[in-house]
Parts: structure tokens; sequence; C-alpha cells
């Protein structure tokens, strides 16, 4: 059975436990046309797997900030999921992470999570959810437009100054797409 839960005192040691890997079959290459951006899947010549790093936070603040909030899935009892939002910009809800453990894809568990968002950003008086996902994580951006967001944003910079991204060709560099969903 799957159930979404607060993160709290009690289930904090949970936090951050997803084995998040995923296997990178393609790239995203974007379009535009004259209704904004369209996306096309483009295989890559070989897959492989990556893996997502444990998301840069402290579980205390974010159980004392009322402007933030960590949500974490379970399946049958064991650790699935979590996602993590927080009051942004503009009216905006930034969903600053979800991940699914590799077991629990394909179950529901990241629509359930993002659906704990939308209840709290809704509850926040937020007109709308913002994720961002880079154009190697095609499995993310194929996730976000099956869930109803819209690709609004392309920032092509964001990751230029990294050490692994200066290293290649600029046209090779990852570029974050940001998506939107909005509530009203």
């Amino acid at each position: 059975m799957l159930t979404i839960v607060p993160l709290s005192e009690e289930n904090r040691m949970h936090f951050n436990q997803a084995d998040a890997r995923f296997l990178a079959g393609d790239r995203v290459q974007l379009h535009v046309n004259q209704k904004g951006f369209s996306t096309e899947y483009i295989p890559l010549q070989a897959a492989e797997w990556r893996s997502v790093k444990p998301f840069a936070a402290n579980a205390s603040r974010l159980l004392t900030n009322p402007n933030a909030a960590c949500y974490l899935a379970y399946v049958d009892g064991q650790p699935a999921g979590q996602c993590i939002f927080r009051a942004g910009a503009h009216r905006l809800c930034d969903l600053l992470d979800i991940r699914t453990d590799i077991r629990y894809r394909r179950q529901g568990v990241g629509t359930a999570l993002l659906g704990a968002c939308v209840t709290w950003a809704e509850s926040a008086g937020c007109a709308g959810i913002r994720a961002e996902a880079t154009d190697w994580q095609s499995v993310a951006a194929q996730f976000f437009e099956g869930c109803g967001f819209t690709l609004g944003g392309v920032d092509r910079l964001l990751h230029a100054g990294q050490p692994d991204q200066a290293a290649l060709l600029p046209a090779m560099r990852e570029s974050v797409l940001m998506f939107y969903k909005f509530l009203k």
C-alpha cells in the first residue's frame, strides 16, 4: 500500500534514502514554435546509468521552515521516495526535488508525491508549481509533461560554471528546462 506522509522527527532517518538512479537513454531536444516549445527525445548512442545526488538540504531546517515542506512516500512500509518544495517568487511553489526509489517506479509514487505538492501549494495560496530538469533527464521531462506541466523556459548557462560542464563543448553542456503547472 502506498502512503505519503510529511517529514517528521519520527521518519527523518528516511530523508534522502531513495535510490534515485536512472537509465539515461535519450536527450531532450527542443524546438521553438509559435506556441512556445516542443520537445523531441533523441536516443543516445548507448544508454547509461546515472546517479542523482542526495538533495542538499538539512532535514532539521525543513522541519522548522513554514515556507517549505518535504513529503516521504512509503510502499508497504518501505521508503519509496520523497519530494521537497517551497513557496517561491511570483506566487509559485518551487518543486526542488522529487525522486522515486528505483524499486518502486511506475507504481504511482511520483504522481502521489506531486499530488502532495499540489495540495500544499494550493493551501499556501500559490498560483502554480515550477519544476526543473536538465535536457539529460529525459525521464523527468516526460514525467512533468505527463503530469500536465508546460515547458516554459530554458537556461543554457546555469550549469556552465561547473567544472564538469565547463570542460565540454558549449553545445554538449546541460541546459536547464523549466516546467510550469498552474493550479487555477
